[in-house]
């Protein structure tokens, strides 16, 4: 595994349009198709959770990095699941209502919500979820209850600082811009998800390639020396990465292989 070249991708505006067209393009596809017969191995790198991955999207790719770093799946094999305990995720669903936080809690095979919350941002990603028979669990108090990692909107009653002062103790935040962020356990993230599958393969860090477009691909396309920023990238990733290259449905990824010669 050692002379393999990984690759490794976030989903929404690195691999998909960013929009409700939610787009693989075909220049994207094919470009992906032919890493794979060269040899490369290919893995989504995202933050959302396993679940939450469309079949569309895993096709063709060796594993996943799930959760911001939380569960990894190469093939049909779960190499790592770091769990939270429920009476920490109980905790912490319960600060979030304390403070106003419109929080979505994701575990590797569902998602849950807290019913007794206004949801003004979630409701159509929500309603995604139980329309295309995902498990959602409403209910903090279930014994189904449980996260890896969580995603949040606030708004001007939302006690932010509050929030942020609390979780930072044990957790990463992550301003996702406007008002929403994500958070990780510390420890944690598409970086380390990197670095795991990079010991368990035994490839080195030259041979690794990460391509992403948002603050929480930030770390991660800092964490190597090949890191592609999307041209529809935020600008905190385009000053980090070692290439820009054209927007998602511009030939983006196929653009970025063809100047680091992969495909």
């Amino acid at each position: 595994m050692k002379d393999k070249k990984i690759l490794f991708f976030d989903i929404d505006g690195t691999l998909i349009t960013d929009d409700e067209r939610r787009i693989l393009p075909e220049d994207a596809k094919e470009a992906l198709s032919k890493a794979k017969e060269a040899g490369c191995l290919l893995f989504i790198n995202t933050g959302r959770v396993f679940a939450n991955v469309e079949d569309y999207i895993k096709e063709g790719f060796d594993g996943l990095v799930c959760g911001c770093g939380t569960y990894i799946v190469y093939h049909d094999e779960v190499l790592l699941h770091h769990k939270q305990s429920k009476e920490k995720c109980h905790e912490i669903a319960l600060v979030c209502r304390e403070k106003g936080m419109e929080t979505v809690f994701e575990y590797a095979d569902r998602s849950c919500y807290d019913k007794t919350l206004k949801m003004n941002y979630c409701t159509d990603l929500i309603r995604y979820f139980k329309d295309n028979n995902r498990w959602v669990v409403d209910d903090i108090d279930s014994p189904d209850f449980i996260f890896d990692k969580l995603s949040a909107f606030y708004d001007d009653n939302s006690d932010l600082n509050g929030f942020r002062e609390y979780i930072e103790k044990e957790w990463t935040y992550i301003d996702r811009e406007g008002n929403f962020c994500e958070i990780e356990p510390k420890g944690f993230s598409k970086a380390s998800g990197i670095k795991f599958l990079m010991e368990h393969f035994g490839i080195p860090e030259e041979n690794v390639y990460v391509f992403g477009d948002s603050n929480n691909d930030i770390e991660m396309l800092g964490a190597v020396k090949n890191s592609v920023a999307m041209g529809n990238a935020t600008l905190s990733c385009k000053e980090i990465a070692s290439y820009v290259t054209t927007n998602v449905d511009c030939g983006g990824i196929s653009n970025a292989m063809k100047y680091f010669g992969l495909i």
